[in-house]
């Protein structure tokens, strides 16, 4: 991709009009509620990030938080996901930011990661991962910061270290931060559905895949957890 061809903006609106899914256009950049650069500040307090940190954003998609740490610390990031034009956006944008020095996209899944045990200073998600995987490649010490929905409102984030093996730091609850958004989604959904941009499987999809697990009782944390 040629430098100054298509700017930031061109390339993901090409994205979202290419993949009209509920959880792409509806999110935006970053893709998941939560993972933005005001929320993810505050999963990154207290953290020593600069150029020698090494990242993973895993189940990154089209790498918003990897190129945002990457622009903001000058640290080296590595993403990984499953969906290879996903993994090309993430490429061209991190040129058109001036990072591609800094970022590295590969095609895995989560639960197989091509990257050696005890690489990763810290690694990151706003979706899905595989725990015994981040513990392998997370270095002695290092951390893991999650933003995810958890659906069953019984398993607390002290349960869900224990079980993954790391130390619990922190965790915050920001479900009703996360149900107002979705919400407010729903209704900007209905918005465009009524002037006709997005059709009746799109809007039904919104409303049940974003707002039903909150409905049943899920919650949402920022989870910030150690290797031992």
């Amino acid at each position: 991709m040629e430098q100054g061809q298509t700017n930031k903006t061109q390339r993901l609106q090409q994205w979202f009009d290419e993949h009209p899914r509920w959880d792409h256009a509806s999110y935006g950049e970053f893709m998941h509620v939560g993972a933005n650069q005001t929320i993810f500040r505050i999963a990154l307090q207290e953290q020593e990030i600069g150029p020698a940190t090494r990242v993973l954003d895993t189940a990154c998609a089209v790498g918003g938080n990897a190129r945002w740490m990457a622009s903001l610390y000058g640290c080296q990031v590595s993403g990984n996901d499953i969906d290879e034009e996903a993994l090309s956006v993430a490429r061209d944008l991190a040129e058109i930011e001036n990072i591609a020095d800094l970022c590295t996209f590969v095609k895995a899944p989560v639960d197989d990661l091509p990257f050696d045990d005890d690489t990763f200073d810290m690694v990151i998600t706003t979706d899905l991962f595989d725990p015994p995987e981040v513990s392998r490649v997370l270095k002695p010490g290092g951390s893991f910061i999650a933003i995810s929905l958890v659906e069953d409102p019984k398993i607390t984030p002290l349960q869900l270290s224990a079980d993954w093996g790391l130390d619990l730091e922190s965790s915050l609850d920001v479900t009703d931060l996360a149900f107002a958004f979705n919400r407010a989604k729903e209704a900007e959904a209905r918005l465009l559905h009524d002037s006709d941009m997005i059709g009746a499987r799109e809007l039904i999809s919104i409303m049940n895949e974003s707002i039903a697990p909150y409905t049943r009782g899920g919650r949402h944390y920022i989870m910030r957890l150690r290797k031992p």
